[in-house]
């Protein structure tokens, strides 16, 4: 891989304060980058995947501007792993919509599934606090920590829905983990963020060239897994309801940027419910020596 690239953001809906953009822009993103998880229950690769630990620092474009940025750890081992998202608003966009929040997942790989343990969720927006914490039990995901709570008027997720159900940091492990190994993205999962569950559609497409942009050092050949992803429940009643329920689409192009590290998105496009289409691009990519410990803090 040589080194060398957008656009649209959501509302809030009725009663919900303008922080909630930013907020559900984040959520889209780490969606649609989860939704390239090939099916979860099928045989496992042949070859074993090797132990990878990278830094990844990524830009979200909206209508050709700068407005968020995020900070990515990856830590995979053959038994497990832990991933840690750090998302700001950035340029102009931030002057009008302040945002932040760190997520950190941890979980374990059984055969080719990814099994989650615990998923973190801090944030800060426009001044309001937004916690969730989530803990699995026997492919049972429990909500111990939901702030603000659940909106009014949003359908309750039930435990039977949800079972099986992995976060979307722990869907980007088992993403990476499985292009590690077959170098395709085809099938489906469900993700639970303690609010909504979202089913999400993946196919290969196969190798495309991703030309230069002046917003990435990163292009040339890489492999597009085009997505889907469908709300399936916590839908919120209101007015854009219509909207919310339809499937968004997007595309990822997955590459080893960096020889000895494993394949990761060097641009993505996906589409949002009231602006179109968003992108993202890798920015910075740097190995660590080693991977973090499961429970560390930093």
């Amino acid at each position: 891989m040589r080194r060398g690239g957008g656009e649209g953001l959501p509302k809030p809906g009725p009663g919900v304060t303008s922080f909630v953009m930013t907020r559900i822009f984040l959520v889209s993103f780490i969606s649609v980058a989860a939704a390239a998880v090939p099916l979860l229950h099928t045989t496992p690769a042949a070859a074993q995947a090797p132990e990878a630990a990278v830094d990844a620092d990524y830009a979200f474009y909206t209508a050709g501007l700068n407005t968020g940025d995020l900070g990515t750890s990856i830590d995979l081992r053959p038994d497990g792993y832990r991933v840690k998202f750090v998302f700001h608003t950035a340029g102009l966009f931030s002057a009008f919509v302040h945002g932040q929040n760190e997520s950190i997942a941890e979980g374990r790989f059984e055969g080719a599934d990814a099994v989650p343990e615990r998923y973190v969720s801090n944030g800060l927006w426009s001044g309001e606090k937004w916690q969730t914490l989530i803990s699995y039990a026997d492919q049972e995901p429990f909500v111990r920590t939901l702030t603000p709570p659940r909106e009014p008027d949003r359908d309750a997720v039930t435990p039977t829905e949800a079972r099986q159900s992995i976060d979307s940091l722990s869907a980007m492990a088992l993403l990476v983990h499985r292009v590690q190994q077959n170098g395709r993205c085809d099938g489906t999962a469900r993700l639970y963020d303690g609010r909504r569950l979202m089913l999400l559609t993946a196919r290969t497409i196969g190798t495309e060239s991703v030309p230069r942009s002046s917003r990435s050092p990163y292009y040339g050949n890489a492999e597009r897994c085009d997505f889907e992803g469908l709300l399936i429940g916590g839908i919120e009643h209101d007015k854009e309801e219509s909207s919310t329920r339809r499937a968004k689409h997007g595309s990822a192009w997955f590459a080893v940027a960096t020889p000895g590290m494993p394949p990761l998105p060097i641009r993505m496009d996906f589409e949002t419910i009231w602006f179109g289409t968003a992108s993202m691009y890798l920015t910075n990519l740097q190995p660590r020596k080693a991977a973090l410990a499961a429970g560390a803090t930093h």
